[in-house]
């Protein structure tokens, strides 16, 4: 009768060996005589043994188990980026944990704490609080960034050209005529953020156009996080109204979406809307969403690669960061012929 409970030391009792010697066929099989590993091995089916997962990691230092760390896994970046990873925890043997703290500093640290107890060999995240990532590099515990990037904090990064991305998107806006372009941007203290904005005032910069106050506005990358800036923007005075909305994140763009129709006008008639971040629906719903699309599922295999490089060659381990140009892909809620347009840098 198989039983989940069923112990290494029952095992070698049925077997007839010791516990040490079921663990050697375990987990290094070739010290273990053939005719004593093919026996061990048949009582293990027998039993039905599953070896303890924590016990094993405790003698062996590894537990082959990997914690990724996102701030919604609702939002489709989130569910690419997961995907990626797991395509390469699975392929070298690890599993993947998932752990999603919403907009919560203290569910972020909580869900690290747990993690790190519990042994997982190392960390991908996404998203956190500076203080978790300077927690974890003074325990030189293994890590890797993925989007956000800190100053001063020494591991390895994966992440887009924000900068760029921005700077294509406004450019894009440039070139159909429009001047009063506004930006919907995430919070102000978000790395990715900062560089957008940067990005955004440089292109206009560049032609001449100082943006009014009014049109930088600030939301949260959560879903809903966008409904009240962008119905600022729509409220102004129609003189004043920005001809044009870039929206930081997906989530972002389907509040301009929404807001745009509860003020009872048109995109891109209207207005105009591109946005960061591709995701399936963007080419379903209407009206269909320029972006600049991110290889999100890319950060995600790149990630967890270099993550379990580090954990198989701790010692010639050195900080990487990893910077991916995105793809402007062009669609009709900029007010473009449907078209799908590469921009290299």
């Amino acid at each position: 009768m198989r039983n989940n409970a069923v112990t290494i030391q029952d095992v070698a009792a049925h077997a007839g060996v010791s516990a040490m010697t079921v663990s050697r066929v375990l987990n290094n099989p070739s010290q273990v005589a053939p005719e004593t590993r093919k026996r061990i091995e048949q009582t293990i089916e027998e039993l039905g043994y599953f070896p303890n997962a924590l016990a094993r990691g405790l003698l062996t230092g590894r537990t082959e188990t990997l914690g990724l760390i996102v701030g919604d896994i609702t939002n489709p970046y989130c569910t690419a980026l997961a995907s990626g990873a797991e395509e390469v925890a699975h392929r070298n043997g690890y599993s993947l944990v998932l752990g999603n703290i919403g907009n919560s500093a203290e569910k972020a640290n909580r869900l690290v704490e747990t993690l790190v107890r519990n042994r997982v060999d190392g960390l991908l995240i996404n998203a956190g609080p500076r203080d978790i990532f300077k927690m974890l590099m003074k325990r030189k515990y293994p890590v890797v960034i993925i989007g956000p990037e800190f100053k001063g904090i020494q591991t390895d990064f994966v992440t887009g050209d924000n900068f760029y991305g921005v700077q294509v998107l406004t450019q894009h806006l440039l070139n159909l005529g429009h001047q009063r372009i506004a930006l919907l941007n995430g919070p102000k203290d978000d790395s990715e953020a900062i560089q957008r904005e940067r990005g955004y005032l440089q292109t206009l910069a560049e032609h001449d156009i100082t943006p009014e106050p009014e049109w930088i506005v600030e939301g949260t990358y959560w879903r809903g996080g966008g409904d009240q800036p962008s119905a600022r923007l729509l409220g102004l005075p129609p003189s004043h109204r920005p001809t044009a909305i870039i929206a930081s994140n997906n989530f972002l763009a389907l509040s301009v979406i929404e807001a745009v129709r509860d003020a009872r006008l048109r995109i891109p008639e209207d207005i105009a809307l591109v946005g960061f971040d591709d995701f399936e629906l963007a080419s379903i719903i209407y009206p269909f969403l320029t972006v600049i699309a991110q290889p999100v599922r890319t950060y995600g295999v790149q990630a967890a690669q270099l993550l379990i490089d580090r954990l198989n060659n701790p010692e010639k381990w050195q900080p990487s960061r990893l910077v991916f140009t995105p793809e402007l892909i062009v669609r009709i809620s900029c007010g473009a012929k449907l078209q799908r347009t590469v921009i290299s840098s």
